[in-house]
């Protein structure tokens, strides 16, 4: 028999409040007031809410609680049929969603600028603009193979990457739809047997790397003459990248405090490694007399990295590979790699090839020196158990060696970086 009435549901103070068969009405302390239907369904005890009052008045909350009992009694639990009613009126999430999902996700994680420029190219418009406004459980195995097939076999190095990423989403999206959308059957059609199926393309794994375009080392001394005449930190970094011989994350990442200048050395801590998984110690880099010379000038520079960008934080990812482009409007695109057709403007991690094939085919440096330079894990797992040395001093004698070879045959002019230069 019902024991609330209009005036009794106004009045009412703190506390729950039956009308029976269930039918609460619950005054909180802050005086809010609200509908709760208490039942049991497979012999668990639910509270399910019917709305505050006086939004919901006492008669609505009665018709909403019987429409409900007539669920429970049927065997319908009404929680369940409102949350699978809310979930089939929400609009299904398109692929740009969740790629934004998977992007944010990944560049939170990781802590290579590369790699989160990387994702974010990969999943936007420059490969997946055919998919991005598109509900992802519309999206076909064929409408995958179309934005992988420009690029599966001529730019290998990007479909290792893209790949992966397009599999990702679909990953996300299906735990998305399963959890928000009730729909637990969306099958993922970046499956790569699918894909195979449809194609008989090579396994990602098989797919080529991809090197990256380089610069002939015997243009080397040309190339850094031009280079010291233009005036910005970009052009100073990728310099001193290419006198190092290590990536160029490792390079913007630089600090100043990892410089001991007086010794001509720089000790790279693992966290700015690329294999800092495979490495115990951090990475010392003997330093040549001109890459002391650069190192020394942006010590001038304010801030706590050795080359800063506009506002004290690291150069950005694209500043040194902005520096070869302006290099080559101005040199009428001198600086390519002609092994590839069309001839393809190099990049900053293309001279580390540079320095590899120098010194294989100019010097008489042992190879284990010559990798270790490269920043390779030198030997197989027996042999480097038993090595205890990171060939310092041989290092140090083919970095100069590097470093003399690079300079121009006559001295480049060299602009100095004011202060306040900003990065090309």
């Amino acid at each position: 028999m019902a024991s609330l009435t209009d005036r009794t549901v106004r009045t009412a103070k703190t506390g729950r409040h039956g009308d029976g068969d269930g039918l609460f009405l619950v005054v909180a302390k802050t005086g809010r007031r609200k509908w709760v239907l208490r039942y049991q369904m497979a012999g668990q005890r639910r509270d399910m809410g019917l709305g505050a009052f006086p939004a919901v008045g006492l008669s609505t909350a009665r018709l909403t609680a019987a429409h409900a009992r007539q669920k429970i009694a049927a065997g319908n639990d009404p929680i369940a049929a409102r949350r699978a009613q809310k979930q089939a009126e929400k609009p299904l999430p398109t692929f740009g969603a969740i790629a934004a999902d998977v992007i944010k996700a990944t560049q939170e994680r990781s802590q290579n600028e590369k790699v989160k420029y990387q994702v974010a190219r990969h999943l936007g418009p420059a490969f997946c603009a055919s998919l991005l406004d598109r509900p992802i459980t519309e999206i076909t195995t064929l409408d995958i193979i179309a934005v992988l097939e420009p690029v599966w076999h001529d730019r290998p190095e990007v479909a290792r990457k893209l790949y992966p990423a397009i599999r990702k989403v679909f990953d996300r999206g299906r735990i998305v739809l399963k959890d928000e959308h009730g729909i637990g059957s969306f099958e993922n059609p970046a499956k790569w047997a699918d894909i195979y199926a449809a194609t008989r393309w090579d396994s990602p794994k098989e797919l080529s790397r991809g090197s990256h375009p380089a610069l002939p080392y015997e243009l080397m001394p040309a190339f850094t003459g031009k280079l010291r005449e233009r005036e910005a930190i970009a052009a100073r970094a990728l310099e001193f990248l290419i006198l190092t011989n290590v990536r160029t994350d490792t390079v913007l990442k630089a600090l100043k405090a990892e410089l001991a200048l007086d010794e001509a050395l720089w000790t790279v801590p693992l966290l700015h490694l690329k294999d800092r998984k495979h490495r115990k110690q951090p990475f010392r880099v003997p330093l040549c007399p001109r890459a002391v010379e650069i190192a020394r000038e942006m010590m001038a520079m304010p801030g706590r990295y050795v080359f800063p960008g506009p506002h004290g934080e690291p150069l950005s990812n694209m500043a040194m590979l902005t520096v070869i482009r302006r290099m080559n409007g101005a040199d009428a695109d001198r600086w390519v790699d002609s092994a590839y057709e069309p001839p393809r403007q190099i990049v900053p991690h293309g001279f580390r090839a540079s320095f590899r094939t120098w010194a294989e085919e100019a010097t008489g440096f042992p190879h284990a020196v010559v990798e270790e330079a490269m920043g390779h894990q030198v030997g197989k797992k027996a042999e480097r158990s038993y090595r205890r040395t990171d060939v310092l001093d041989r290092r140090r004698e083919l970095m100069n060696a590097w470093g003399a070879y690079c300079e121009p045959p006559t001295a480049g002019k060299v602009v100095p970086i004011r202060a306040t230069e900003a990065a090309e």
